[in-house]
């Protein structure tokens, strides 16, 4: 018994050591936050195509129903059956699943079509709720004008997070480093927001320890964590400056040569830095740009109702 359990310490104490971060670390916010491949320096690793762009969106419209442990039955049915089918497509290219998906697309369809019509009160309730809108294309002549009529008064969007950013180039498209930046500050302040404390995500990594014979230290959390819980979510005009502020704090501890990062490059050849000027000064004209994405973002920049979409 004694020479097992010496064997078994013997084994424990030479354990590879792996560290893992105790948050969402800003480095990868920023490679998260690149939306497409026009940018020579920041580049997506998604596809860049549509539905990709659309991702985020439909996660937010679908999750809960079809996800969420609160979800009804019947919803989680539906999303297991498409998954089926989709897998069909994938693997075998089956024409009777797609032409199914197809089916049952323009049945869903169909009774939003039913809402907007019979329904107006539900429909008028759950349309600014979400961020997309089951559109009914047909080849009868009135589905452009019944369509357009369906957009303009579904208020998409006008009531989610993303109500002061609604139809946003610097939210959505661009991927100047300014607004790639301003979106991973915004994005890393909703995650890094609440996260469990070090103690319980270190016993998460017990059983995985046991079971790899590895030994995971979790790390402890960068200075800027503290006060994050402080910031509203979403960013509104009101709180820009405070997420500006984060940001900066942010950037500083993780990255405090940002500025020498290759996306950065036209700042520093700029020319009035080109005969040698001091970092702060680079780095204070990158964190001004960055403050106007903010505010773009955020919708200071507009002063329509958050109802109409901003273009900027």
């Amino acid at each position: 018994m004694a020479l097992q359990k010496s064997r078994k310490t013997k084994k424990l104490k030479h354990r590879p050591i792996g560290y893992w971060p105790s948050h969402h670390r800003f480095r990868e916010m920023v490679d998260f936050c690149v939306r497409g491949k026009t940018n020579p320096v920041l580049q997506s690793c998604s596809m860049g195509d549509h539905p990709a762009q659309l991702c985020d969106f439909l996660y937010y419209d679908l999750d809960r129903c079809l996800w969420h442990r609160t979800a009804l039955k019947e919803g989680k049915a539906v999303r297991e059956k498409l998954s089926i089918l989709r897998n069909r497509v994938n693997q075998f290219k089956c024409l009777n699943a797609a032409d199914t998906i197809w089916a049952i697309a323009v049945e869903a369809t169909s009774e939003i079509l039913n809402l907007y019509f019979d329904n107006r009160e539900i429909f008028d309730k759950l349309a600014p709720l979400h961020k997309s809108l089951p559109i009914l294309a047909t080849i009868h002549p009135d589905t452009s004008k019944v369509m357009a009529g369906m957009v303009a008064n579904a208020r998409l969007g006008t009531k989610t997070d993303d109500a002061f950013r609604i139809g946003s180039k610097t939210w959505f498209i661009s991927d100047a480093p300014a607004s790639v930046y301003a979106r991973a500050i915004v994005t890393s302040v909703h995650m890094n927001t609440n996260l469990d404390p070090i103690s319980r995500q270190q016993a998460s990594w017990v059983k995985f320890d046991d079971e790899h014979q590895v030994q995971t230290i979790v790390l402890p959390f960068p200075k800027y964590i503290a006060g994050m819980d402080q910031l509203p979510i979403p960013i509104t005009p009101a709180s820009v400056i405070q997420y500006w502020r984060k940001g900066k704090e942010i950037i500083l501890e993780e990255m405090p040569e940002f500025h020498l990062r290759p996306e950065w490059e036209k700042y520093r050849e700029r020319r009035n830095y080109k005969d040698g000027a001091k970092k702060g000064v680079i780095q204070h004209a990158i964190f001004k740009d960055i403050l106007i994405a903010l505010k773009t973002i955020a919708g200071a920049n507009n002063r329509r109702a958050p109802s109409k979409a901003v273009t900027k």
